[in-house]
C-alpha cells in the first residue's frame, strides 16, 4: 500500500508557518483599507450623524427619567413602598431569563459563513479568531444591563447613588449570565439545560408578581419606606434629611464590587475556552444575524420570528411524525394543534408573560392593565400563527390545500384563538372586568391574525427621501400592521366608555377581520 492510500496527516513544514490570529486580522484590516472607496470625511459624516442622534435621544430620555425620578420620590403611598421592595424579585429574573434566551438564540458567539469556511476550518487559533466577537457580546450585555438597571431604579424614585449601584450590579449579573451562555453554547445538552433554567427564572418572576397583585393594601405604611427585605424603616422625610451614605448603601456597594470582580474573572476564564465552540453553532449564529439584519432592513416584523424559528428547526433536525385525524377543517385544526405542541417552550414563555398585567396591576396602574395585557398577549400568541403566515405567503400551498384564503385564515386561527381565551382567563383577575377581558381577547386575535396574514413589503411606487436614504413608502406601514387593530379594539377601554361599547367595537373589528379576504403578493 502506498503512502497516498493512508490517512492524511498535517505537517506544518508542507504549508509553512501558521500565522497568528493577530497577524491574520491585521492583514485583513489592511486589505479592506486598500479596497475602501470612501474618504475619511464621508465616514465621519455618517459617524457624526449617529453620535448626534444618540446624544439627542440620550439627553431627551435622560431628562424624562430625571423628572419621573423626582415625581416618584415624592410618592409616599403604600403601593410605592411595596413596588420598591418587590420589584427586584420581578425584574432581575426577567432580565436574566431574557438575556439567556436571546443570547442562546444568537449563539451568543457567532461568525459569518465565510469566516467559518476560510478561517475556523484552518489550524489558526480559534479562540483568538472568536475573541473580538466574544468581547463585543460581553460589552453589549454590560451596557444594556447598566442602562436597564439605571432606568428601572430611577423610575422608582430612588436616590441617584442607589440608582448607580443597582445599574452596576444588574450589569455585572447579566454579564455573568452571558458568560454562562457561552459555556452552554459548547454543548447541545448544556444549551437545553440553560433554556430550562431560563424557564425557571421566568416562572420565578411570576410568583412575586401574583403575590403583589393580590396583596391587600394597608394605610399604616403611608409615610414609611420599605427596605430591601420588605420591612418598614424610616419616614420619607427622615431619609431625605439624613443625607450621607447609609449602611444599606454600603452593603450594596460592597456587593457591586464583588459582582464586578466575579464577572470579570468569569469573562476572562470563558475567553480561554472559545476553542471548544463548534463551527456549526458559530456559523448558525452568523446566519441568524444576517437574516435578522435583512428582516430589519425591510421593516418586516413577522420575518424576524421566521428567521429565529427557521434556525431552531434546522438545529433540531427532525421531529417525530404523527398521523393526522379528521377531514377538511378539522384536519387542519388538528395539525395546527400538534405543530404548536412541538415547541412547548413557546407555551411556557407565553404563560410567563402573564407577569406583565399582574405587575402593572400590582404597581397600582389599573388603567394601563388592559393595554399591558394586550401587548403581552400579542407577543405570546403571535409565534403560534407561523402556519398561517406561511400559507398566506405561498400561493401554491393554498391551492394545494384546496381552500379559499379567507376560509383558511379562519380555520388556522382556531387553535391560537382558543389559547388566547385561556391566556386572557388567566389574566382576568388582573384585568378585573369581563368586558375588558373580551376586548383584550379580540385585540390579540385580530392583531396577530392581521400581522400573520399581511402581504410582503411592497417596493413599488416612488421612493421617499429620508436621513437613512431613499425608502419605499410601502415599508412604513409594515411594522404597524396588527398593532393598529389592537389599538382600535382597546380604544373604548382607554377612553373609559360604557361596557356596551367595549364589547361592540371589538366585535365589529373581529367580524370585519375574518370577513375580508386577505390580499396576496
Amino acid at each position: 500500500m502506498s503512502a497516498a492510500d493512508g490517512p492524511v496527516r498535517f505537517d506544518p513544514s508542507d504549508f509553512g508557518t501558521i500565522p497568528s490570529s493577530r497577524a491574520l486580522r491585521s492583514w485583513m484590516r489592511t486589505t479592506r483599507r486598500q479596497h475602501a472607496d470612501r474618504s475619511f470625511w464621508e465616514v465621519f459624516e455618517d459617524v457624526y450623524l449617529v453620535l448626534f442622534t444618540l446624544a439627542m435621544v440620550g439627553a431627551t430620555g435622560g431628562n424624562v427619567v430625571r423628572h419621573l425620578n423626582s415625581n416618584a420620590a415624592t410618592c409616599t403611598s403604600w403601593t410605592c413602598g411595596q413596588l420598591t421592595s418587590w420589584l427586584p424579585w420581578i425584574v432581575i429574573p426577567l432580565l436574566l431569563a431574557t438575556t439567556i434566551r436571546v443570547l442562546l438564540a444568537v449563539g451568543p458567539v457567532s461568525a459569518s459563513r465565510a469566516t467559518g469556511f476560510w478561517l475556523l476550518a484552518t489550524p489558526v487559533n480559534r479562540s483568538s479568531l472568536l475573541r473580538p466577537a466574544y468581547r463585543l457580546v460581553m460589552a453589549s450585555v454590560a451596557v444594556i444591563g447598566v442602562v436597564a438597571g439605571a432606568v428601572i431604579w430611577a423610575l422608582l424614585g430612588e436616590p441617584w447613588f442607589d440608582v448607580i449601584e443597582a445599574a452596576v450590579l444588574i450589569g455585572a449579573v447579566l454579564v455573568c449570565a452571558a458568560v454562562a451562555t457561552v459555556w452552554a453554547q459548547q454543548s447541545g445538552r448544556r444549551s437545553r439545560w440553560a433554556l430550562r433554567v431560563s424557564d425557571v427564572l421566568l416562572a420565578a418572576a411570576v410568583i412575586p408578581t401574583v403575590l403583589l397583585a393580590f396583596r391587600p393594601g394597608e394605610d399604616r405604611f403611608t409615610n414609611q419606606v420599605i427596605d430591601t427585605y420588605g420591612h418598614p424603616t424610616l419616614h420619607i422625610g427622615a431619609v431625605r434629611e439624613a443625607g450621607g451614605v447609609t449602611s444599606g448603601q454600603l452593603y450594596l456597594l460592597l456587593l457591586c464590587v464583588v459582582a464586578v470582580v466575579v464577572c470579570v474573572g468569569l469573562a476572562m476564564l470563558a475567553s480561554r475556552t472559545l476553542d471548544r465552540l463548534g463551527r456549526v453553532s458559530v456559523i448558525a449564529g452568523g446566519e441568524l444575524l444576517a437574516g435578522l439584519a435583512g428582516a430589519a432592513s425591510s421593516l418586516d416584523v413577522s420575518m424576524l420570528g421566521d428567521v429565529i424559528a427557521g434556525r431552531h428547526w434546522r438545529l433540531k433536525g427532525r421531529v417525530r411524525s404523527r398521523r393526522g385525524r379528521g377531514a377538511d377543517g378539522a384536519a387542519i385544526v388538528h395539525r395546527e394543534f400538534h405543530r404548536i405542541l412541538r415547541w412547548p417552550r413557546r407555551i411556557a414563555v407565553a404563560f410567563g408573560l402573564l407577569v406583565v398585567p399582574y405587575a402593572v396591576h400590582g404597581a397600582g396602574f389599573h388603567v394601563l392593565v388592559p393595554i399591558a395585557a394586550a401587548i403581552a398577549g400579542f407577543i405570546a400568541v403571535r409565534p403560534m400563527l407561523d402556519g398561517l403566515r406561511t400559507a398566506c405567503r405561498s400561493t401554491g400551498l393554498v391551492r394545494a390545500l384546496g381552500w379559499d384564503l379567507r376560509e383558511l385564515r379562519i380555520v388556522m386561527a382556531v387553535v391560537p384563538g382558543l389559547f388566547t381565551i385561556v391566556w386572557a382567563a388567566c389574566a382576568y383577575p388582573a384585568i378585573g372586568s369581563a368586558a375588558s377581558s373580551f376586548a383584550v381577547v379580540a385585540a390579540v386575535i385580530s392583531g396577530t391574525v392581521r400581522q400573520a396574514s399581511a402581504r410582503p413589503p411592497s417596493y413599488a411606487g416612488p421612493l421617499v427621501t429620508s436621513p437613512m436614504g431613499a425608502i419605499p413608502p410601502g415599508l412604513f406601514s409594515q411594522p404597524a400592521r396588527g398593532f393598529d387593530l389592537l389599538v382600535v379594539c382597546l380604544a373604548p377601554v382607554l377612553f373609559n366608555l360604557s361596557s356596551l361599547w367595549v364589547v361592540v367595537i371589538p366585535s365589529v373589528v373581529l367580524m370585519l377581520m375574518f370577513s375580508v379576504r386577505p390580499k396576496t403578493a
